[in-house]
Formats: structure tokens, sequence, C-alpha cells
């Protein structure tokens, strides 16, 4: 979706709702879950898992979700998706917050209360409990793609309705047993946000310990335990995600990438672009050209 709702309304005609409500149908295979990290980002997201299963592994939690199940995770929260099976497919709806923000009353009432609660991280809603969110996100969907007459209204009406569903399940789950966030979990967070912010830097196990106070034994440890990957993977990972982007995206020369993206020598970064994606950086460039051509003849 290319739209954009401003805070005082809807944008100009050429723009949708793009930066409130991100709409996307995705699809991986196993091979390809390795190139996703572990985040964290401002807005509220669903997970629909449309075909196949798929892993949700949230706050170091790993939970399977199955053809029907929906994964509602609150802001701020650590996750990432994995497939374990030839290949699985979901639909993504992040929302932000701000949709709601002009409506005050409503905003302090239902959402304020979800999105400050640290203790309330996810819920899995098994397919039984979810058929109402299941088939509003579909008609989301539909109406994403056939771009009827005001269908942003329409989305915008249907994320409403989801959220009135979503507090009810919140207001259930408050009535079980929570915890807050763990110390590691935090320690993760300031270590990780660390590294997003410095990663053009050379940087080291020691600089990364350092930035959550810790020893490197331990920082090695929570990264384990909650990205399932060492400190240096988890940022060269980072950067070659970034880099991917760049290659997409940008007319910069791959040298220039590279050393943007905190890679000191352009032969150490093709090495490692190489054994990540199974091509390197100037093939990927070419892949990435030629689909961007395809979609749009």
């Amino acid at each position: 979706m290319k739209n954009t709702i401003h805070e005082n309304g809807l944008g100009s005609p050429e723009e949708t709702l793009g930066q409130l409500i991100v709409l996307s149908l995705e699809s991986f295979a196993s091979a390809e879950s390795r190139h996703v990290l572990t985040h964290w980002h401002g807005m509220f997201e669903l997970i629909r898992i449309v075909d196949g299963t798929a892993h949700c592994v949230i706050n170091g939690e790993d939970h399977l979700l199955e053809e029907g199940d929906v994964c509602a995770i609150n802001r701020l929260q650590l996750h990432r998706m994995y497939c374990d099976v030839d290949n699985c497919m979901f639909l993504r709806l992040l929302v932000d917050p701000a949709l709601f923000a002009p409506y005050k009353a409503v905003y302090q009432r239902y959402l304020v209360p979800v999105l400050t609660d640290e203790s309330f991280a996810h819920v899995r809603i098994a397919k039984r409990d979810a058929a109402h969110i299941v088939h509003t996100m579909d008609h989301m969907a539909e109406a994403n793609e056939m771009k009827p007459v005001a269908y942003e209204l329409e989305l915008i009406a249907m994320t409403h309705l989801i959220f009135q569903q979503l507090f009810a399940i919140y207001q259930n789950a408050k009535k079980k047993d929570v915890t807050p966030p763990s110390a590691d979990l935090v320690l993760f967070r300031r270590m990780a946000g660390f590294i997003h912010r410095h990663y053009q830097e050379k940087l080291s196990l020691e600089d990364v310990a350092e930035a959550g106070s810790v020893s490197k034994s331990k920082c090695g440890q929570v990264f384990k335990k909650y990205a399932s990957q060492t400190p240096i993977e988890f940022l060269n990972l980072y950067r070659l995600s970034l880099s991917a982007e760049m290659l997409s995206s940008s007319e910069k020369s791959i040298a220039e990438i590279a050393s943007s993206c905190g890679f000191g020598q352009q032969s150490y970064y093709n090495r490692l672009f190489l054994r990540e994606y199974g091509m390197t950086p100037n093939e990927y460039r070419g892949r990435q050209r030629v689909n961007t051509k395809l979609q749009m003849s």
C-alpha cells in the first residue's frame, strides 16, 4: 500500500494509507527464514496464517502458528517469523496507533491500556476464536487489491472493528497470570538498539557488551536467547539486510553500499552476501530490477 493518512485527514488522491495501515500478503520458504532478524517497531502487528505453518518468536518464546491462526503482537515487542516447512504464506497487518489518536476519549480508554501494558506482549488466537478477525482481514486484503470507490474508508472502518475484537481478547487475557518483561529482555533491546544506531562504525563484541554493561559471555547468552545468533552474526545480518534494501532502491555502487553499511572491505562484504543470499550483490541487484520490471508490466 502506498497511501498515507495524515493526522489532519487524508492526503492527496495519489497517496494511500501506507504509514498508518500496512497490509501485505507474504510468503517465504524455510531457506529464506535466516534473513529475518529479531526486531521491534512502534506499530501493532497481526499475523494471519493463510497456508502452511510458521513460527513466531516473541520475546524469545517460540509459538507455532497453523493455517487460520492469528497472532496479535503489541508494539515494541521483540519478534521474528520463520518457517521450517517448504513454504508458508501469511497476511500481515501493521497498524500505527496514531490512526486512533484523533478520537481522544476512545484512544485513552481502549488503546492506551493495551499499548502501555508491558506484560501484554502478544496473544495467539486459535482458529476457532479468530473467525471474525480472519474474515475482516481477508475482506481488507480484497478491498486493498480491488480498490473500490472510497476503499480507504473501508480499510479504516475494518481496522476499528478488528481493534474492538482485540480489546475484548485483551480483557480476557488480563484475567490470566502475566509476568513483566525480564531483565535479559530489556538488556537485549539495549544492545540491539546500540547495533541499530552504530552499525556503520567498526564494532566488536566488546563494544556491544559494553553497551549493555555486561561481560562478553553474558552478551552472547542474551543474543542466543532472543535472536538465536551471536552478537556479531546479528550485526552482520542487520548490515546485509540494509545493503539488500539499498541494492534494490538506490543507484549507489556496490563499494559505496558496502562502506555505508559498515563493511570495511568490499571483498568481505561480497563473501558474506554470497553466503547469506546465495548470490553476489551484483546478481541480487539484477534480479531485483527484473522483478520490478515484471511487476510494472
